[in-house]
């Protein structure tokens, strides 16, 4: 039998991992020049990854020339899957909210990623679950504002949303973003991210050595039902060695109501080892986590409070194990929404399988914003699970979630959902639009939709029903009762066992 066959574009320190990898799925796997994507051979070929070398825009073009000419190189059936390594955030981002045109998605299914995203999504913030009973919040502690902090900060904001929430509005995330320059830096981030700060608790504070100055911020509709976000902000500008800023680290690692991480996101990985190291020694102790950005592999041994992410040669799993159950997702969401389940006496039934033909041709079909929603749905199960007591590697023990979690973790998907939509630019309705819509559910709420303004962006109990007549909790009560199902699915896969990020170097040394 034919191996499966998979050409590497370029050279990154990633590569021998991604050669490892492909040995472990038994792939005859080649490595070529990036000049060599635009005409390659791909007639059976399954796999590509193409390094972008600086220019993403021009390796982007190049991969764009290789699709063109697939149609006279006697390629069929399946789709060539393309992992694309970009240099840029924002290329990413455009590249996860605009779509190809139909002829090259019908050829190519391109995935998109920066290493500085893969490495971000391996920090823990709920390295203690937080339950519906938990009286804790998580608590971010970012030092620097740049690229790569704005990221992180973004990322929590996505992932970080819990039950206990549901209980205590009080009990907020919390992202703590410190600069000395903070004042001026975080207004560009809060302008990008507008709708998502509108709707926020935040606060910009300057110590001083009299006496702290401190401007907040709260939501523009504070005064409806229930505020919405459970996300609050906050910017400090000092430097680490800033005394008050060390007194209140060493009060929020002794605080009993925080789960505290902190992390050094500074460009220069000697700068974030040499202040990780400095932190108060009360933060040591109490074994708060640190996570530092580094490229080079920094013993635990010595502090094993310290993870690093941005090892370069690590951190990229081949098997796309986010997407794959994004898709289990997405799967669930349509049947929900195509009413393929049924409303009797109250009672509602779930689908109780998923077709896997069904669920790739609804995901090739899917737009890549209302795939990257997916995505993020998919990112927090993890969460999700460790909420309800269960660690990531218990995914067969999901059956037992009882109703009321089941309802409990509905809220915080919509929490989630929330964030979610407003960090893609969506915003809640005025006043005035609301009764607009409210009377023409039918043709207004779609209308204001496609303007980025969602009728849905309101607390889980203020929810209405939609232009169908149901309430629209239902879609989530459905993917959280779903949840066994996605999960089995995802483990059922006919795939190698899953890639580790955090065993990458161990592997490697095999």
């Amino acid at each position: 039998m034919a191996k499966n066959k998979a050409i590497i574009f370029g050279s990154h320190p990633l590569v021998e991992n991604l050669l490892l990898q492909y040995r472990q799925r038994d792939f005859d796997v080649t490595q070529q020049p990036l000049s060599a994507v635009g005409h390659a051979e791909v007639a059976d070929v399954k796999e590509i990854v193409v390094f972008s070398e600086g220019d993403d825009h021009a390796t982007v073009a190049q991969l764009l020339s290789l699709v063109h000419g697939m149609d006279n190189c006697g390629r069929r059936g399946e789709k060539l899957l393309c992992h694309l390594l970009l240099q840029s955030a924002p290329t990413l981002q455009m590249m996860q909210t605009c779509d190809f045109c139909d002829v090259i998605r019908r050829s190519i299914d391109i995935h998109p990623f920066t290493m500085d995203e893969e490495w971000i999504r391996t920090i823990v913030l709920d390295y203690e679950p937080i339950t519906i009973q938990s009286e804790k919040h998580v608590h971010l502690v970012i030092f620097g504002m740049n690229e790569i902090a704005e990221m992180v900060a973004i990322h929590a904001a996505l992932k970080a949303h819990f039950p206990n929430y549901v209980k205590n509005h009080l009990l907020r995330t919390r992202i703590t973003m410190v600069d000395v320059r903070a004042e001026s830096l975080c207004q560009p981030f809060i302008k990008r991210y507008r709708n998502l700060f509108d709707n926020s608790y935040y606060r910009i504070i300057k110590p001083s050595e009299e006496k702290a100055v401190a401007l907040f911020h709260k939501p523009m509709y504070e005064d409806r039902r229930e505020d919405f976000v459970d996300v609050e902000w906050e910017f400090v500008e000092a430097e680490s060695w800033n005394a008050e800023l060390r007194e209140k680290l060493q009060r929020w690692a002794q605080d009993e109501g925080q789960l505290l991480t902190i992390v050094m996101a500074d460009k220069d990985q000697n700068k974030n080892l040499n202040e990780a190291l400095h932190l108060p020694q009360e933060l040591f102790t109490r074994h708060t986590h640190i996570y530092i950005y580094c490229h080079n592999e920094i013993s635990q041994l010595a502090c094993p409070n310290i993870h690093c992410f941005g090892m370069e040669d690590r951190g990229y799993d081949l098997t796309l194990p986010l997407v794959r159950m994004a898709k289990n997702v997405k799967y669930i969401y349509d049947c929900c929404y195509h009413e393929n389940f049924k409303e009797q006496n109250e009672q509602l039934f779930y689908p109780v399988d998923i077709d896997p033909e069904q669920r790739e041709r609804l995901w090739a079909e899917e737009s890549s914003v209302k795939r990257m929603s997916s995505i993020c749905n998919a990112m927090t199960i993890p969460v999700k699970m460790r909420s309800v007591g269960l660690k990531e590697d218990e995914w067969e023990k999901f059956y037992d979630i009882p109703q009321h979690d089941i309802e409990m973790l509905a809220q915080v998907e919509h929490n989630r959902w929330c964030v979610e939509e407003l960090i893609l630019g969506y915003r809640p309705c005025t006043d005035e639009e609301q009764e607009k819509i409210a009377d023409d559910i039918g043709t207004q709420k779609q209308a204001f939709k496609k303007r980025k303004i969602h009728y849905d962006l309101r607390a889980y109990d203020d929810l209405r029903p939609d232009e169908t007549g149901k309430p629209v909790q239902i879609y989530d009560l459905c993917l959280c009762a779903c949840l066994p199902l996605i999960a089995k699915n995802f483990v059922d896969e006919d795939l190698p066992p899953r890639h580790s990020p955090a065993r990458d170097k161990e592997v490697t040394n095999e």
